[in-house]
């Protein structure tokens, strides 16, 4: 193996042969490492490298592989971890000033499942700043380059996350996800990003303030399907630690990968996603579709009452949420916010009682309506990010130019690049971004794939049929 391998290695490929002892797990980790060197200056995926310790753990799976005491898939696997997860002795700053000298002394449970399982972590990813942005930008540690285009944002908020994953600077990465925060961001860099269902994976040891507590998730990020099952079959699961995380049963992700699909049923929602989405955007919806299609699934319109108040249902209840757990900072480190974040917590703060249980009122209705839909069919498809990867420009100046018309990216719906991913925060089901083609651009377009409450199963396996059969899977950015 040599290092331009990296760029497509997968974590399905090279189990094997870690396992079999054919691929150094040491060997391997230095590879990411001279990789991650080399590359981190131009693209800014990780904010905290931990190469010591990644040749430890690397030292220490490769004996116990040796041994015969081989841990699973995952044994042996260089990923990072997103910089909202605690992870002991480690600096974890949620991409915030007021967290810059933060080193927990304990483990996510993501982490800590993570590391039983023998994976390898190389460091903590960069991010959005407290996880509340949908581009990446940092005005505190610096931003993450698209590496299909540097001029590009990688989307956010798991921003350095999906950047490492796409750039082949590690094999896969975990990020959470309260508006799209590992969707967005796998779109605009062309990977697999999983949302899964709420309470399906613990939250535990998450960064207060990071995420809304009913609307947070925490997935993988990886540049497969099959390696996202692989990810989910180790992260998945209840923890005594978060109250909420479900005791459903966890299924094996692997077992259905491959097998037909012929027969099963996709639904689009109308009268919501076509409203936000580009023409790039809605054709490679509905190639996605064609594609499906003649895999032998039908396709169908459904319906789901309220859909426009979804914006504001996840802002009400998603901010108002997370701020409450910022509220130490906003009293005591008001000045380590940038003056948007700051805006935007102080406006949540604004938001009555009697509005917040209402939007829990609608939001239930809109759940319903969901339920109903996935009744009579087995995946809904929607575009991922209304538009593939702005400018860091004109990310900046606030506003995006959509098939010739200037679209400001905050409006009376919110945050205009999160519109597509957040009614699944909403109802909290299981959705996948996955590659859905290119811009004329050369840009990847993201293509989410939802299911029924804990079936991540089924996305999984409609989204593997779909990425064998897409033309474009495999392409990796033009880094040099």
């Amino acid at each position: 193996m040599v290092e331009k391998d990296l760029a497509t290695l997968t974590i399905s490929e090279t189990a094997p042969k870690v396992r079999a002892g054919e691929v150094s797990p040491v060997a391997l980790t230095k590879l990411y490492l001279e990789r991650i060197e080399r590359l981190n200056p131009l693209l800014s995926a990780y904010l905290t490298p931990t190469p010591e310790s990644a040749l430890e753990e690397a030292a220490a799976a490769e004996e116990e592989i040796r041994a015969g005491r081989y841990r699973g898939p995952l044994h042996g696997i260089p990923i990072s971890i997103k910089d909202n997860f605690a992870t002991r002795g480690v600096r974890t700053t949620a991409g915030a000033r007021a967290l810059s000298d933060w080193k927990p002394d304990f483990d996510a449970t993501v982490v800590t499942r993570l590391r039983e399982a023998g994976a390898i972590s190389l460091g903590k990813t960069h991010m959005h700043e407290w996880a509340k942005g949908s581009h990446g930008v940092n005005p505190f540690y610096g931003t993450p380059c698209n590496p299909w285009d540097r001029n590009r944002i990688p989307g956010g908020s798991s921003s350095g996350s999906a950047v490492a994953v796409a750039a082949g600077m590690c094999m896969a990465s975990v990020g959470t996800d309260a508006a799209g925060s590992v969707r967005n961001p796998a779109s605009l860099c062309g990977i697999v990003g999983l949302k899964p269902t709420y309470g399906r994976v613990s939250v535990f040891g998450g960064v207060p303030g990071t995420g809304g507590y009913s609307t947070n998730h925490f997935g993988p990020l990886t540049r497969t399907v099959a390696d996202c099952a692989a990810m989910m079959q180790v992260i998945a699961g209840h923890d005594s630690r978060d109250p909420l995380s479900s005791r459903e049963p966890v299924p094996d992700y692997a077992a259905s990968l491959g097998s037909p699909v012929d027969g099963m049923h996709a639904g689009i929602v109308r009268g919501y996603f076509e409203k936000f989405a580009s023409n790039e955007v809605s054709r490679a919806l509905a190639n996605a579709l064609d594609i499906l299609r003649s895999l032998g699934m039908s396709v169908e319109d459904v319906t789901v009452p309220h859909m426009d108040l979804i914006p504001a249902v996840q802002l009400c209840a998603s901010r108002v949420e997370s701020t409450a757990d910022a509220e130490y900072y906003l009293r005591h480190h008001a000045r380590d916010y940038s003056p948007s974040m700051l805006s935007t917590q102080i406006q949540a703060l604004t938001v009555s009682g009697a509005t917040y249980n209402q939007s829990q009122r609608i939001r239930r209705l809109i759940c319903d309506g969901f339920d109903e839909a996935l009744d009579r069919v087995d995946v809904i498809l929607a575009p991922t990010s209304p538009v593939p990867a702005l400018s860091i420009d004109e990310s900046m100046s606030g506003f995006a130019t959509v098939d010739g018309r200037k679209t400001p990216l905050q409006g009376p719906h919110g945050n205009f690049l999160t519109l597509c991913t957040i009614p699944f925060n909403v109802n909290g089901l299981p959705s996948l971004s996955i590659n859905g083609g290119f811009s004329k651009d050369g840009l990847p377009i993201g293509v989410q794939i939802a299911g029924g409450a804990f079936r991540e199963d089924t996305v999984l396996k409609v989204a593997h049929a779909y990425e064998r059969a897409a033309p474009w899977s495999g392409r990796v950015p033009p880094l040099p």
